[in-house]
């Protein structure tokens, strides 16, 4: 039977492998930023914080929760989202964290199926835009932009190796508690 030790070893290293095979394109975008996937404290928490992203065809979607506590149900239709309805469920993601590649353009829809957290606020509707919203410091944009308000903060940014930093303190943090109880 293998340590404690090992299986964190082994996830580790599972995780870094998927970060850097799939880390040269899109942006990742944290659900519910430095909360993660959990319990909103209030009902319009993800909401407003979906309402602040640009997310395109390519991003990816990291929910970080422990798993058995949270889970992620994607519905089709704004109807089931708004009514947290269990019917016709598109897929299913129990074994946090869970990283979701944004493959088509569209509305996409997401809540917690675990008691009432969605009645509650855990839930989070997204619109994938086809194409990624060109950078401000392209060449295209200097000449047409020089009054432009370069200062939006809450813009997405490409992945860098800081970024995959926090990511990785982030998965320590929701999986240390269950590879502790292994």
């Amino acid at each position: 039977m293998a340590s404690r030790t090992q299986y964190a070893f082994l996830l580790l290293s599972a995780v870094m492998a998927s970060l850097f095979a799939g880390s040269a394109a899109g942006v990742y975008h944290i659900i519910g930023a430095g909360k993660g996937w959990r319990m909103a404290p209030n009902k319009t928490y993800y909401a407003d914080w979906a309402r602040t992203r640009n997310i395109s065809v390519g991003d990816k979607l990291m929910f970080l929760y422990r798993s058995g506590v949270y889970n992620i149900v994607e519905v089709p239709t704004k109807e089931l989202f708004d009514a947290c309805s269990m019917r016709n469920i598109t897929n299913r993601w129990q074994n946090g964290p869970t990283i979701i590649e944004l493959t088509q353009p569209g509305p996409r829809y997401y809540f917690c199926g675990v008691g009432k957290h969605c009645e509650e606020g855990e839930k989070v509707a997204i619109n994938v835009s086809v194409s990624t919203p060109t950078l401000p410091d392209s060449d295209a944009d200097a000449d047409d932009d020089d009054d432009a308000d370069d200062s939006d903060s809450s813009a997405a940014t490409p992945a860098t190796a800081a970024d995959l930093l926090i990511y990785l303190a982030g998965l320590a943090a929701c999986l240390l508690p269950a590879l502790l109880l292994i």
